[in-house]
């Protein structure tokens, strides 16, 4: 399809594309779609975003060039008609703990000015509000005094104890003063005899007598300016007799308590920065947080009681006196010692800690053991204990007691950063209060905050917090934040690149991100999403459908059209799946829930409304609900961190609040399957995660040539001096910085990219060399190891995950978090083990396509069947309608979720009325029993 309006791009041969040509239909949303490793990031992100992205950058000076990000060309003939493009991935690169939600959308940016402009300053110590008053302001009051009424203007001075009364009066008449209000008496320092001035006393310089009446206010102004120069900013004026006599208005030109006497520093934007020196609470330095002695982690167990050993440091024979002497103390103070520790009353946990006339507290042990930090062992006694806690100065809102007393509406910056954003859109869009002057002054900021909100509310992001950390969003939340911002910077003419959007996203949300991306597109930009979500790809312009598998059979473009004609392709397996010819079917049956489980009582982390959730075992389980609803901090938050802490090795990370654990006995161990990186080095890599790589190793060290030669196992490892080349050290490439051009990344050239020494290389098996292994894919490897059953099996897990195309030798930095998770599946299924484990996945079907879900249920069926249990955090309904057993929660998001809506078989959820997800499902478990000749 040619269009002249298009982004023309020839001879595409990134990665495992096949020299395609490709048209990208300007101002349009299109859709790259089709099967894991077909090659769509290859063409959206490597080859469309860094040609974009690299040509704009090459329009600045050389100087300019080598501040910023350099960019690789892509191995491609020819891209034509690109504009500037942005990439919106799917990883959250932000491991900074300053960075913020509100930061990230710049919000925080428009708060900080919004409340600089229009914030009443309020005195921390006595809740009343600061007022700075302008000359014409005193003057304006004092005027407005009945007329005739007598009044002095005064400003305050504090007597020095360093000089004599008659030195100090000396200095008060040069100045051009002659009267002092002394204990409420007006003192003449003229007269022969100079009173008695009390050292150190505060009295007050008499600048002029008035009379309130018409032409007074020339005087009147003259005598408030001299108080504000020589007064430190601070006037007073007295009235004398009359109807107002004996009343007294201070009045200071600085933000000073008139109660307290308090200073606060005028409000600027930089106040209002946890970032700046200015608004950082001292204490935390803005983080929100101090490494201090954790209470969890002193007491974990909140199952256990006093006499069992409720208090983790006291259970060793070093510390017995201590728990001792707290077992003899407690009756006395009225704590019992055999009730378990998550069943006490607050202050009788408080009362262990901070100890008691009968007890020393925890406390205080660790204070005693700050005094021997000199010893080894006991800084490492320490760090076991210590975990960041909330700063006890700011609350854990990062900001001063000075920046959190300035409020709009009684409302602080850091009370709207704690709220969720839904919260806030409400908060600016109807309860901000503000006067004429203050609406005409900050309309434009409230525009904009307003934009942005309602931007991440409709994306789906309402439960967020605005001082939620960014290094705890998920891949898709973080991506959804950036769209945020991107649409707020108001672009067009820009080529916008989102790499699955999706992530994470509920079903019921998927029509609010579909109206986000075309609101971008209607702007006019081009938008490209490498997607496989079904609703997405269906309401494209465009769809560029890639494949027709993985790999080397992939890399070829099978359908580029309109959207409702990709499911009449025959050769796209992504329509066969759009019309219904390929589907992943209802199982015919559901395992049934046995007596054996896992129960938690009483979670309450974060949104958790104290729900108790069973977990049954042997069976597949998925854990489904809107996105916020609070399926990550049951799973892996909470359910994760109870069950590792009973099992080998233990858990050093915090673990979400609950009451109790039960079950725990009922299997060996837990594993955590999530889409983290496995590696942080290009020398990690699947034949090595896989465990295969040694066996490879030990089949070239025991041929003929390689024992002839003396050649062990070792030498066959890129890892290690022996066997590698000395030049690459077994990369076999060398970086050449350029300055300001991209690194240059050129083949070694001794080894000529084969990693290893000459010798090494001689050494065949079968015809092949260690490198030309490293170069197969999977399946190639599969059926070139097929006579050794160990490697074969091991590697045959990496097809059946779906991974088959990935090379032996592919570095695990350039693999997917969707790729990593499935290989993380891969090696947990081919350790064989007799052991009765729980399977946690957290969203293991991310940048899958259909074909690969049906590849990764098989999978799941498969340790199931092996006598394991599995547990998925998930959204897509062809999971949760494969699942034996669904836990749902919500109903909403944030606050208005954290319960378990209903539990039970894929068709029990789909007749719950209050549940979002079983609305969904009873269209798609409708449409399966039509298609299998049921309905």
């Amino acid at each position: 399809m040619k269009t002249d309006n298009a982004i023309r791009a020839r001879g595409v041969r990134v990665h495992n594309l096949k020299n395609i040509d490709v048209d990208v239909p300007r101002g349009k949303y299109v859709a790259v779609t089709g099967v894991s490793g077909s090659g769509k990031s290859s063409l959206a992100l490597d080859t469309l975003y860094a040609e974009g992205q690299r040509r704009y950058i090459e329009s600045f000076s050389a100087y300019a060039r080598q501040f910023l990000e350099r960019m690789d060309k892509p191995d491609v003939d020819a891209v034509e008609n690109v504009p500037p493009a942005i990439a919106i991935e799917q990883k959250n690169p932000v491991k900074n703990r300053r960075s913020t939600v509100g930061t990230a959308t710049e919000l925080n940016d428009y708060m900080r000015l919004f409340w600089a402009r229009v914030g009443h300053v309020f005195c921390p110590d006595c809740d009343r509000e600061i007022v700075a008053h302008a000359v014409g302001r005193v003057v304006e009051e004092a005027a407005a005094m009945p007329e005739g009424t007598r009044f002095m203007v005064t400003f305050p001075l504090t007597l020095t104890e360093r000089l004599s009364t008659q030195q100090q009066a000396d200095r008060i008449r040069e100045m051009g003063f002659v009267r002092l209000l002394v204990g409420g008496e007006v003192a003449d320092i003229t007269a022969d005899e100079t009173p008695q001035l009390p050292a150190g006393a505060e009295v007050e310089v008499v600048v002029d007598r008035l009379i309130v009446r018409e032409g007074v206010s020339e005087r009147l102004t003259e005598a408030v300016e001299t108080c504000y120069r020589l007064g430190k900013g601070r006037c007073r004026v007295r009235a004398v007799g009359g109807a107002e006599g004996g009343r007294m208005r201070e009045f200071t030109r600085m933000l000073r308590c008139t109660e307290c006497g308090r200073e606060m520093p005028t409000p600027t934007p930089q106040l209002f920065s946890f970032n700046n020196p200015l608004g950082a609470c001292e204490n935390c330095s803005g983080y929100g947080a101090t490494i201090a002695i954790s209470r969890q982690r002193c007491a974990p167990d909140p199952g256990k009681s006093l006499r069992d050993g409720a208090i983790a440091p006291w259970t060793t024979e070093t510390t017995a006196e201590c728990l001792e002497q707290l077992l003899a103390g407690a009756p006395e103070a009225g704590i019992p010692v055999d009730v378990p520790w998550g069943e006490l009353e607050p202050w009788q946990r408080d009362a262990v800690f901070e100890g008691t006339e009968h007890f020393y507290g925890v406390m205080d042990f660790f204070d005693w053991l700050e005094t021997k930090k000199y010893k080894l062992h006991v800084r490492v006694l320490l760090s076991r204990y210590r975990s960041y806690v909330t700063c006890q100065q700011c609350g854990g809102t990062r900001l001063t007691p000075e920046a959190r007393a300035v409020k709009v509406g009684r409302v602080s910056i850091a009370d709207v950063n704690a709220m969720t954003i839904e919260r806030a859109d409400r908060f600016f869009r109807e309860e901000v209060e503000l006067t004429d002057y203050e609406r005409k002054i900050s309309s434009l900021l409230l525009r904009e905050i307003r934009s942005r909100l309602d931007c991440l509310v409709r994306i789906g992001l309402g439960y967020l917090t605005l001082d939620r950390h960014t290094r705890t969003l998920s891949g898709g939340e973080m991506q959804r934040v950036n769209l945020t911002t991107s649409l707020g910077s108001a672009l067009v003419n820009t080529l916008y690149i989102l790499d699955e959007p999706s992530i994470g996203l509920h079903a019921r949300d998927a029509d609010r991100l579909i109206a986000i991306l075309k609101n971008l597109r209607d702007c006019g930009n081009t938008v490209v999403v490498v997607e496989h979500d079904r609703p997405i790809i269906e309401a494209a312009d465009h769809v560029i459908d890639l494949g027709p598998g993985a790999g080397e059979r992939g890399g070829r473009v099978v359908y580029s059209g309109p959207a409702d004609e990709l499911c009449r392709s025959e050769e796209s397996v992504t329509g066969a799946y759009l019309r219904g010819e390929l589907r992943i079917p209802v199982p015919r049956s559901r395992r049934k829930p046995g007596r054996d489980r896992i129960a938690l009582k009483g979670a309450r982390q974060h949104n958790l409304k104290g729900v108790d959730v069973e977990f049954p075992l042997g069976l597949f389980t998925c854990v489904t609900g809107v996105s916020g609803s609070g399926k990550s901090t049951l799973v892996r938050d909470t359910l994760y961190g109870a069950l590792k802490r009973h099992k080998p090795g233990g858990y050093a990370e915090e673990i979400g609040e609950h009451d109790q654990l039960t079950g725990h006995d009922l299997i060996d161990d837990v594993i955590l399957v999530d889409q983290s990186p496995i590696g942080r080095t290009p020398r990690s890599n699947p034949a090595t995660y896989i465990k295969a790589y040694g066996d490879i190793r030990r089949l070239f060290a025991g041929t003929r040539d390689a024992r002839i030669r003396n050649l062990d196992p070792g030498v066959f490892s890129f890892n290690t001096p022996g066997g590698r080349c000395d030049e690459c050290e077994g990369a076999g490439s060398m970086r050449v910085d350029m300055q300001f051009l991209a690194d240059v990344f050129v083949t070694c050239p001794r080894c000529e990219g084969r990693r290893f020494h000459k010798d090494i290389l001689r050494v065949r098996y079968n015809g092949r060399s260690i490198h030309d292994v490293l170069n197969m894919t999977v399946h190639e490897a599969t059926r070139f190891f097929a006579d050794q059953k160990q490697i074969a099996r091991r590697l045959r897990y990496l097809t059946d995950t779906g991974l088959g195309y990935l090379k032996l030798g592919q570095p695990a930095t350039t693999l997917s978090g969707g790729e990593a998770q499935r290989l993380k599946l891969a090696s947990q299924m081919a350790s064989s083990t007799k052991e009765r484990l729980l399977f946690i996945f957290d969203e293991p079907t991310v940048g899958l396509h259909f074909d690969d879900v049906r590849k990764l249920l098989s999978c799941f069926q498969s340790l199931v069947d092996g006598g394991h249990s599995v547990l998925v955090v998930e959204h897509n309904l062809d999971v949760v309608k494969y699942a034996d057993h669904v836990i749902d929660l919500g109903p909403e998001q944030g606050e208005q979720g954290g319960e378990v809506v209903v539990a039970g078989t894929p068709e029990a959820v789909a007749r719950c009325g209050r549940s979002h997800t079983g609305r969904f499902l009873r269209d798609v478990l409708r449409l399966d029993a039509v298609a299998s000749g049921r309905g």
